[in-house]
């Protein structure tokens, strides 16, 4: 296996970041993907910097996770004013995946977080694989407060 290296994202890796967004939207994977805007994405880099994580293999991005510090105004679990971390993104590409990258990733994100006193976490998914991203996000504690179904 490859070694894989954690590290904070510098300006150098956001054409690799957006480069996997790109990857991301064509494997599907979502039930919708819309590109962020350069600048907004540059901004909340440059805001939350410590908050954008990227694993490295070989001199290649091979994934990233960021997040935005939110005090809270509007989810209905937490209590109001409290500040969380919101996750914004979290993409590996597919053949680094199984591999722990991801789990790596998050890992790295909130013990960062924590150790900034932040101690709540809300993330939400478009994905189609929901039973594998349940179960991932389970993992580091997370549990669901609303559910929306179609059919």
């Amino acid at each position: 296996m490859t070694n894989v290296l954690i590290r904070e994202c510098t300006h150098q890796d956001i054409d690799s970041i957006f480069d996997l967004d790109k990857l991301w939207d064509e494997e599907g994977v979502a039930y919708f993907f819309t590109y962020g805007n350069r600048e907004d994405f540059i901004a909340d880099f440059e805001r939350f910097q410590k908050y954008f994580l990227v694993a490295e293999s070989d001199g290649q991005i091979i994934g990233y996770i960021n997040g935005s510090v939110v005090v809270n105004d509007r989810v209905e679990v937490l209590p109001k004013q409290e500040t969380y971390l919101e996750i914004e993104n979290i993409y590996v590409r597919p053949e680094f995946r199984n591999r722990h990258v991801g789990g790596d990733l998050m890992e790295h994100l909130l013990a960062i977080a924590e150790q900034n006193g932040i101690k709540r976490f809300i993330v939400s998914t478009i994905t189609k694989d929901m039973d594998r991203i349940l179960k991932f996000y389970r993992r580091y504690g997370f549990k669901p407060w609303s559910v929306e179904l179609f059919k």
